[in-house]
């Protein structure tokens, strides 16, 4: 077990007097799989075919998820469909699609901030524009690969 002491001097004590705290050493906390990268969009949440949630503000995404500004709440476990908008470099709106379950909330004022885990990671097959905006975005940015790990380079 690795332990580290914090000793307590103070000028005003005797020696005898002195503390010592012996505190486990805190291992680090597992980090997230993939990198999140701030990105400027709107999601367009629905719950089934027939009913649409509203609007969202996007936070940050990831190969693997998605953070959210929401003003209206999606139950914790609830499958959702995204609509992922977002202005290219050309400065046109692109949109891809993607789906998820609500893995957090959190009511923040009157906004709710929401955490999306994707079904499945997001690829250059099922959203082509939104994995080349981000591999422009990492390239020209000069962001990290989404891959905390460093076991390949995708983007």
């Amino acid at each position: 077990m690795d332990l580290y002491k914090i000793h307590f001097i103070s000028y005003n004590l005797k020696k005898s007097q002195r503390v010592t705290m012996v505190y486990k050493k805190k291992k680090p906390v597992e980090g997230r799989k993939w990198y999140r990268y701030h990105f400027f969009g709107k999601a367009e949440i629905s719950v089934s075919e027939d009913e649409t949630i509203g609007d969202a503000s996007i936070a940050n995404i990831s190969l693997a998820g998605l953070g959210l500004y929401s003003p209206i709440p999606v139950g914790i476990g609830k499958k959702v469909k995204i609509k992922i908008s977002f202005i290219d470099r050309s400065g046109k709106v692109r949109k891809d699609f993607t789906e998820g379950k609500v893995d957090w909330l959190s009511k923040l004022g009157d906004i709710y901030l929401m955490g999306i885990f994707f079904d499945e990671e997001i690829n250059v097959i099922n959203q082509p524009t939104l994995i080349k905006h981000l591999a422009w975005l990492t390239n020209s940015y000069n962001l990290p690969q989404p891959f905390k790990d460093k076991r390949i380079s995708m983007l």
